[in-house]
């Protein structure tokens, strides 16, 4: 069993390093939990950025000339040197036998328990089964239900078999009421069969890092082998955050969808009753099977000094699942605020271009720079620019030129790469040679004649001044001797 992090700052910083420990790799080269990823950084230790919401590997840039003085990557966890010491921080009051608590931004943890311990997390569970009906493609495509999806167990949707769905709705119906039914029709029309769907989930689970959940249903219902952690829920959540689909479904508090036989039955509310109790609440999802108690993964967005920051909170057998996670809200925001150091696209310097049609070309920022710290850091962090100079022509647009860097009492925090605003071509002086040749040829051509002309008349005239054989020429020089 994972132990629970205790209230000194050293855990804290040990935390962020176990969450990316598991998640290195992984979401690096499939699109997911954050470098960041909207990529993301490594913050505070390495949290989870680098991991989630990335673009996939074919996206990524190549790796920056290490620079002089600079690392060409920023050094593992412990190897910069420790933050200053904080004052211990009492632990928010938690019943549930895991959770954790997470920036959904960067992946930065800021407080966990028991987060790897593998449980049932029952119908969670649905949330990877709505990030493969959006990775599909196939949303708008007809769902046909079975007589297999009709008799799952708690069946909600109270379909009929040869019922059709637009499985656009269906998500709704899997993510606002849980519908166990769906799951199982959206699994036989994508997979061919509800099994082999949730093989797919895991798989999928392993390419975010969720190295620690197996399903076996693709709906959430208990089974000894379908288990999960709060850790890769986390992860699992922060990965689909980056589809507005998504976002939009989880924080529905109501939705009417469209159905062939029981137009009756077309209201679906959401489950997740924190949308109502919680200011900013926006998702995610609910759960519950005896097995393993009452379960929620749930967010919030707020602003803070002006910009949203949306916190995610996983509890696990929870006895008081809305209480629980309000509480580790409401300590998140007491004691760490986020920091913007750098907005995508924004200017930070200017560098140099050696024999470029342009002299210099403007260094923007790739993503945002953001990192998560205590708020006793607020004041203390900084900001490193770091350019590449006299960068050999041409440079690409978006090729990198430098780095951000977050830096607080002299360690890196997190960093994002700054690349060319624009394309700057190799200056076009050996261009002219070739004209240069032809201007030379053409004014021989024009100039050539006439010169063998004047040349030709002024070697007559000398002639005709002085005969040949005569011994005028010597008497001259005689007579100026």
């Amino acid at each position: 069993m994972a132990r629970q992090c205790p209230t000194n700052v050293t855990c804290w910083f040990e935390s962020l390093r176990r969450f990316c420990s598991r998640s290195k790799g992984s979401s690096a080269t499939n699109g997911h939990l954050g470098r960041c990823g909207t990529v993301s950084l490594v913050i505070l230790s390495a949290g989870l950025a680098g991991v989630g919401m990335l673009p996939p590997a074919s996206q990524a840039q190549e790796p920056m000339p290490a620079m002089p003085g600079t690392p060409s990557v920023l050094p593992p966890p412990g190897a910069a040197g420790k933050l200053p010491a904080l004052p211990a921080l009492s632990d928010p009051e938690c019943t549930a036998a895991s959770a954790i608590l997470v920036d959904a931004a960067t992946g930065t943890v800021l407080w966990e328990k028991n987060s790897r311990t593998r449980r049932p997390m029952a119908s969670t569970t649905k949330i990877m089964t709505a990030t493969l009906m959006i990775e599909s493609g196939r949303l708008d495509e007809t769902v046909t239900f079975s007589q297999h999806a009709r008799a799952t167990p708690y069946a909600n949707l109270n379909a009929k078999p040869g019922e059709k769905f637009k499985m656009r709705d269906l998500l709704y119906a899997v993510m606002l009421r849980s519908s166990n039914d769906s799951c199982v029709a959206v699994g036989e029309h994508l997979a061919g069969a509800a099994w082999k769907f949730s093989q797919q989930m895991t798989a999928r689970a392993r390419t975010l890092g969720a190295n620690d959940t197996n399903f076996v249903t693709t709906n959430g219902l208990y089974h000894k082998n379908h288990y999960s952690t709060a850790f890769d829920l986390a992860l699992m959540a922060r990965h689909a955050f980056q589809y507005p689909l998504f976002n939009e479904a989880v924080s529905t508090k109501e939705k009417i969808i469209e159905r062939s036989l029981n137009p009756k039955d077309r209201l679906i509310r959401n489950h997740n009753k924190l949308l109502t109790r919680y200011e900013g609440a926006d998702g995610v999802k609910t759960g519950y099977v005896r097995q393993s108690g009452k379960c929620l993964v749930a967010s919030s967005t707020r602003l803070d000094q002006g910009r949203p920051w949306r916190l995610l909170a996983v509890v696990l057998n929870s006895s008081d699942t809305y209480g629980d996670t309000a509480r580790m809200m409401d300590w998140g925001r007491k004691n760490f605020q986020p920091i913007f150091l750098a907005e995508k696209n924004q200017p930070l310097g200017v560098t140099t271009v050696a024999d470029g049609a342009a002299p210099s070309v403007t260094a923007i920022a790739q993503d945002d720079l953001q990192v998560i710290v205590p708020r006793q850091y607020g004041k203390k962090l900084e900001r490193e620019v770091r350019l590449l100079k006299d960068l050999p022509a041409p440079v690409g647009q978006s090729q990198v030129v430098g780095r951000a860097i977050a830096v607080v009492d002299g360690q890196p925090l997190g960093e994002v790469d700054l690349v060319a605003d624009r394309a700057v071509d190799q200056a076009k002086t050996l261009a002219l040679v070739p004209w240069t040749g032809l201007s030379m040829f053409l004014a021989a051509l024009t100039l050539g004649p006439r010169y063998a002309r004047a040349f030709t008349k002024g070697s007559l005239r000398r002639r005709r001044r002085v005969p040949s054989g005569s011994g005028e020429p010597d008497r001259e020089r005689e007579s100026h001797s």
